[in-house]
């Protein structure tokens, strides 16, 4: 399995697997296949090289109910059933904006001192891991100065109860504002950043939600000459390609929960796929996750699998890489 490498709070450095199993909807999972048969689909991805779990305060049961967050419970439960607490590696985030629970539009950002620490120490009693791997904030609040936030973050450095400081969803432009702070403060610095990119293409606009950072060509360009790794979600495109691989749908029956990459350049970009699929025999799955994990942008990939069947197909090729003239001619779909 291919490594993310990650620069620790203390100098050192931490190891990521280039695959990381996704648990947004783990508490879906969980409902779906019951404890035992969740533990297994988690050991399976682990039996095959992936050694990351990414999670989150927010993840897990209805807004208005006690379960809110019970995902991380479920990780926690899951390392002290197979006493892993030190192999298996978490990424959680905190200080996710307050939801409207009718349309669970964002109605509050939650960026503050009081906030961000609830969430942390949350997250580290439920997870009861020594440390927690890495702690990222879930979004940016652009209207509060850098260095109130970067103060904040420099409190839960100097707890020791995380290794890797970093965020999801800030832009370039504030994560080397943030560092550039930090550096002239003497404090913990931004070392991972967690974004929306897959092959398949999208936008804020479509998305409707324009507190994500979505990977696009300007952005690739800012990730090139600023080289902070990278951590993707929706990195399959909720398993477009492999959909119309399977057959599942064709390109003109894309389902509701995939419009927003109702592009016609994701047409083109299905085509390339189904073609290096074809000729080489690997799945969608495996290539799209390669297109990222084999970029020049240190970047590892979050899967969104719902069971052991697609943990097993995303990663049939764990070590498969692309050359550079590959990834060249995935990019290029005028040809």
């Amino acid at each position: 399995m291919k490594k993310l490498k990650v620069r620790t709070i203390d100098g050192k450095e931490l190891e990521l697997s280039k695959i990381i199993l996704g648990s947004s909807s783990l508490d879906r999972v969980y409902d779906t296949l019951g404890k035992e048969k969740t533990f297994e689909y988690i050991d399976r991805f682990r039996e095959l090289g992936g050694d990351t779990m990414d999670t989150g305060r927010a993840y897990g049961g209805e807004l208005d109910q006690i379960s809110f967050g019970r995902n991380e419970g479920i990780i926690s439960d899951y390392m002290k059933s197979r006493k892993c607490q030190n192999e298996l590696k978490v990424i959680t985030k905190g200080g996710f904006p307050d939801l409207d629970t009718r349309d669970l539009s964002m109605i509050r950002f939650r960026t503050t001192r009081e906030a961000i620490l609830g969430d942390f120490y949350t997250s580290y009693d439920r997870l009861q891991k020594k440390q927690i791997d890495v702690f990222m904030l879930h979004r940016d609040a652009p209207e509060k100065p850098v260095s109130y936030i970067m103060d904040i973050l420099q409190e839960i450095a100097e707890t020791g109860l995380v290794k890797v400081i970093g965020v999801s969803n800030w832009s370039m432009k504030r994560i080397i504002e943030a560092n550039n702070y930090a550096r002239s403060k003497g404090q913990v610095e931004i070392a991972i950043s967690e974004i929306m990119w897959s092959y398949a293409y999208t936008d804020v606009v479509a998305r409707n939600d324009r507190t994500l950072s979505i990977m696009d060509d300007e952005l690739y360009k800012e990730y090139l000459k600023n080289p902070v790794p990278v951590v993707a979600f929706s990195s399959q495109a909720r398993g477009l390609f492999s959909c119309l691989y399977n057959g599942t749908y064709t390109w003109d029956e894309v389902p509701e929960k995939n419009r927003w990459y109702a592009f016609p350049d994701n047409e083109q970009r299905w085509l390339k796929i189904k073609e290096f699929c074809d000729r080489t025999g690997y799945s969608p799955a495996a290539v799209c996750i390669s297109y990222l994990t084999s970029n020049p942008v240190e970047c590892a990939a979050i899967l969104g699998c719902m069971n052991k069947e697609e943990v097993e197909d995303s990663l049939s090729a764990p070590d498969l890489v692309l050359t550079q003239e590959q990834i060249d001619w995935f990019n290029d779909i005028r040809k």
